[in-house]
């Protein structure tokens, strides 16, 4: 009978001790609207769905799939992959947008200052023209005036920092500025982040794009939270290069410590 208690007993605490262990799980929304822009960058064709990834096709770009992970901690993340095929009648004026608002992201550090680092890379699927991707991210209020968890209207809400510069990439390559940095002066303790994404495809002078060619590409957004004094920005990318490799592992120890 001892030994059965004693069982039991040590069974509970193994569960207390993985779940103190555990990182919090939060309640975050994250909404993706996809659009078709024409040649004067108005929306003729948009939908807005919930979740972390959406399918859609419009008149020119088709099978378009987008998937964003979004990561919460010392270092909180936003990554979206976009990809979409031309269609056989593809009008070059035309462009494709995303925008994803992701709500569920936790500064440990409230008050402190913190800086983004705006991220863009062009996919290379591309023969007979040009594949371009621009990305832009902004820092929200919580809660948001619009929600990220219904598919009414676009998320909205109070700009903690505006859209950072944009982040530029083209592939085959004809420059590019791949990574933009801002900053927050004091970053609340819970916050939104929101990636603008614009993709087009060009023919090369007097041809055209080949069959099958694919567009898109990915945008990072990274926050760096405690980020007192801030470095300049050529400093600041290496510092967020060397931030996977050095602090990540000292972050999960302090965790399951």
């Amino acid at each position: 009978m001892f030994l059965r208690k004693m069982r039991w007993l040590c069974a509970a605490v193994v569960a207390v001790i993985a779940a103190v262990a555990s990182p919090a799980r939060s309640m975050a929304d994250t909404q993706i609207l996809i659009q078709e822009l024409d040649g004067g960058g108005v929306p003729v064709t948009t939908q807005i769905s919930t979740g972390t990834s959406a399918s859609f096709a419009t008149t020119n770009f088709q099978n378009i799939q987008v998937v964003t992970t979004p990561n919460s901690g010392a270092i909180s993340s936003l990554n979206t992959s976009v990809t979409a095929a031309l269609s056989s009648s593809f009008d070059a004026t035309h462009s494709l947008q995303v925008i994803v608002t992701s709500d569920g992201f936790i500064n440990p550090f409230p008050g402190q200052p913190a800086i983004v680092a705006n991220n863009a890379g062009a996919s290379s699927g591309i023969v007979g023209g040009t594949n371009a991707i621009a990305g832009t991210t902004q820092l929200m209020e919580i809660p948001l005036a619009s929600g990220a968890n219904q598919t009414a209207s676009l998320a909205s809400g109070t700009a903690i920092i505006p859209p950072s510069n944009p982040a530029t990439d083209t592939r085959p390559t004809s420059g590019a500025t791949n990574t933009t940095v801002a900053g927050a002066a004091s970053l609340p303790e819970h916050f939104a982040i929101q990636q603008t994404i614009i993709v087009r495809a060009t023919p090369d002078a007097g041809g055209s794009i080949a069959t099958g060619s694919t567009v898109g590409g990915t945008v990072g957004s990274t926050v760096l939270t405690n980020a007192a004094p801030v470095p300049a920005p050529a400093g600041l990318v290496l510092a967020l290069a060397a931030i996977p490799a050095f602090g990540i592992r000292r972050v999960l120890r302090r965790r399951t410590a």
